[in-house]
């Protein structure tokens, strides 16, 4: 032992004199430390090694390496290999860290004293590997190379609460998969995603993310979910139920998003206590693909408002409409759905629904398009159950309708499809409108522009119908012997 404490301040005695790293290496945990931070280095009883304000056991020590590398504060490095991690943590936070690795899962805790935003990075590849982290101070997640799949749970669990960034490394491409096991059907912290992240997040970078849901969603947040500007591409190959389940609010500012999912395609839903956008989802920018095929599955599920103001959206839904024996109630597929006001005002929206009873847009609050381009298709049949049933109408709404600008062009299936649905009024204020449905559409008299309407009109697909000024070139999946079409725009 005395040899053994002889070499080692020999050691630490050659490392003050130069500008390397001390890498004090446990296992698969290392603690880098720089020279300059070492400071003071204290022996207690030949059992432990104090440097700064972190204790380490010589029983626990494999090795101490020094090299030349250097160390970025506020940083832990993870790579992944094969059964296998690596975490490297830097010195600064060495104090405040703790770390665990069993194969290639890896479990980091920050201690209630940590008081520096960490950046947690990720590279490298396991089919049998994880990431597990918690702590009370917000933090960064860098994905940066990154592959993982997690046999018995999620891939990315983040228990913080806090400000997630999470940061998709530029010319990397990444991939999270979870596991094909039980999820708890509680409120309880269970695995509920392949990436899940207990707290609010905001993206950025311009690499790429592949997310496949297994179990449960592909992604999930405790509270808000920001996609920024300037994001690369996030893709859900595959969800059991939702792509993306958000609480609080969802806003997509840019990203090349593509969701195909079994459940919605976005579901947001309102949190208690919560008022800044509680419930909503806000799109204005990026690109948006949605497919779902799930019984009475949405392409966008939101508990208050929806706003589409830029980006180009596509959402296309195949479930059928489905009967919830315990609420009496029919609930029908969607492109978008929202338990509040629905407002387009700017970029590309297409919605196809070819599930029995589906919708292109249901709201229960107001319908408002003002701006953008906007294409709904609905092409199935009515969904009967028993004495009740369900159409697959164009745009439903629980209250007014304003088409005030933009072009809004709807196919509403044949099967009593209505292009606008409402029990109130549908106004005609300015946008550019065609309406094809089985069944017709009639504008309310406070409408500020004219508009006329057509009856036994064959529409088929591929085909471009003219009326007004007004063209449609008709999706191939839609047709209609005999439609009823509704045409309007400021220039008539």
């Amino acid at each position: 032992m005395k040899t053994y404490i002889s070499s080692l301040i020999a050691l630490l005695v050659s490392i003050m004199g130069s500008a390397q790293t001390m890498n004090i290496n446990m296992g698969n945990v290392t603690y880098a430390i720089p020279a300059a931070q070492a400071g003071e280095m204290t022996f207690r009883d030949a059992t432990s090694l104090t440097i700064g304000q972190k204790t380490y056991l010589l029983a626990d020590i494999t090795n101490i390496v020094t090299d030349q590398s250097t160390v970025t504060d506020n940083v832990v490095d993870v790579t992944y290999s094969g059964n296998t991690a690596k975490v490297r943590i830097a010195g600064n936070i060495a104090p405040y860290i703790t770390a665990k690795v069993n194969g290639a899962h890896v479990t980091v805790i920050a201690s209630e004293a940590l008081a520096n935003e960490v950046t947690y990075t990720l590279s490298g590849s396991s089919t049998n590997g994880s990431f597990y982290t918690d702590g009370d101070y917000k933090m960064t997640l860098k994905l940066n190379g990154v592959t993982l799949v997690n046999p018995d749970s999620a891939a990315v669990n983040i228990q913080n609460g806090k400000l997630i960034n999470v940061v998709l490394a530029s010319g990397t491409n990444n991939e999270l998969t979870d596991g094909l096991t039980t999820v708890a059907d509680d409120d309880s912290d269970a695995h509920k995603a392949a990436l899940y992240i207990n707290g609010h997040s905001e993206w950025s970078g311009s690499g790429s993310l592949i997310l496949a849901g297994k179990v449960k969603h592909a992604y999930s947040s405790d509270e808000y979910t920001l996609f920024g500007s300037g994001l690369g591409s996030v893709t859900i190959s595959s969800a059991a139920s939702d792509g993306l389940h958000i609480n609080q609010y969802f806003q997509m500012q840019g990203g090349n998003v593509s969701i195909n999912s079994t459940g919605d395609g976005i579901d947001v839903g309102a949190k208690k206590s919560e008022k800044e956008l509680n419930g909503q989802l806000i799109i204005s920018g990026g690109a948006l693909n949605i497919k779902t095929s799930g019984l009475a599955s949405k392409g966008l599920k939101c508990d208050d408002n929806m706003t589409i103001s830029g980006g180009n959206t596509t959402v296309t839904t195949t479930g059928s409409a489905c009967y919830d024996a315990a609420e009496a109630d029919i609930s029908s597929s969607a492109g978008a759905k929202c338990d509040g006001t629905f407002t387009m005002s700017g970029g590309t929206l297409s919605l196809t629904s070819t599930g029995a009873g589906g919708k292109g847009v249901n709201a229960t609050g107001a319908v408002t398009f003002s701006g953008g381009t906007t294409t709904v298709v609905t092409t199935g049949a009515v969904y009967t159950y028993g004495a009740d049933d369900t159409k697959p109408q164009g745009v439903k709404s629980d209250t007014n309708i304003t088409l005030s600008g933009g072009t809004i062009l709807v196919c509403a299936s044949s099967d009593s499809g209505t292009a606008f649905k409402t029990d109130y009024s549908v106004l005609t204020n300015g946008a550019t409108v065609m309406g094809i449905g089985g069944k017709a559409t009639t504008p309310g008299a406070s409408s500020t522009c004219k508009y006329k309407k057509y009856t036994g009109v064959k529409v088929t697909g591929g085909s471009t119908l003219s009326y007004d000024g007004v063209s449609f070139t008709i999706p191939t999946a839609y047709s209609n012997s005999s439609a009823k079409v509704l045409v309007s725009s400021a220039s008539m």
